[in-house]
């Protein structure tokens, strides 16, 4: 699946692994790039080609064993697997030997600030989560292509969600993406009774 917005995180990955201590202005294209998703101004397109752009990113992916994720020269159009994207929510969220505790404090940091307007999807898991992060992408291609990564905890319970959707209408630009954001939050609600 492409992976619209959600492969800011693993770019900010890589950007960690080239160089831990950021500067003031890396950390801002950064709170640009997680918080607000803003592609305007470029700043994950600057940090992707701070990493290397294609080359950094694949490195990135097969330094996190995401054997199923292929890099793109419009980042936005990377592909990945679920699978792949659980395997780097395990290294932020669980154990890693590839990702500092400060590094994934940080960007467990990041996600958790993302702009309210971009806390939809996993935001729907349960109607009491201690919601802990989240990062949501979207892109128009023919459709709607809609995916929410992140973790909440529930009880105790952590859990680690990644939902890769396609095929949403595109209603006509912003109404039908209005649609397919209430769409995906009950498909994770629907997923969170399931396993609640």
């Amino acid at each position: 699946m492409y992976t619209a917005s959600t492969v800011k995180v693993p770019i900010l990955i890589g950007l960690l692994h080239q160089d831990a201590k950021l500067t003031a202005s890396d950390k801002k294209l950064v709170a640009g790039m997680i918080r607000q998703s803003s592609n305007a101004n470029a700043d994950a397109t600057a940090i992707f080609k701070k990493i290397g752009g294609v080359s950094g990113l694949n490195a990135t992916f097969a330094r996190l064993g995401m054997d199923h994720s292929q890099a793109s020269s419009k980042w936005w159009l990377s592909t990945v697997s679920s699978e792949d994207y659980i395997k780097l929510l395990k290294h932020l969220f669980v154990k890693s030997s590839k990702i500092s505790r400060t590094g994934r404090n940080y960007i467990i940091s990041e996600m958790f600030q993302v702009n309210s307007k971009q806390q939809w999807g996993i935001k729907g898991f349960s109607d009491t989560p201690n919601f802990l992060a989240n990062k949501n992408g979207w892109t128009l291609s023919g459709s709607w292509i809609m995916n929410s990564i992140g973790a909440v905890e529930v009880n105790g319970h952590l859990y680690l969600i990644s939902i890769l959707s396609d095929n949403h209408p595109d209603g006509r630009g912003n109404v039908g993406l209005k649609t397919a954001k209430k769409e995906m939050t009950s498909l994770v609600r629907i997923a969170g009774e399931y396993i609640l």
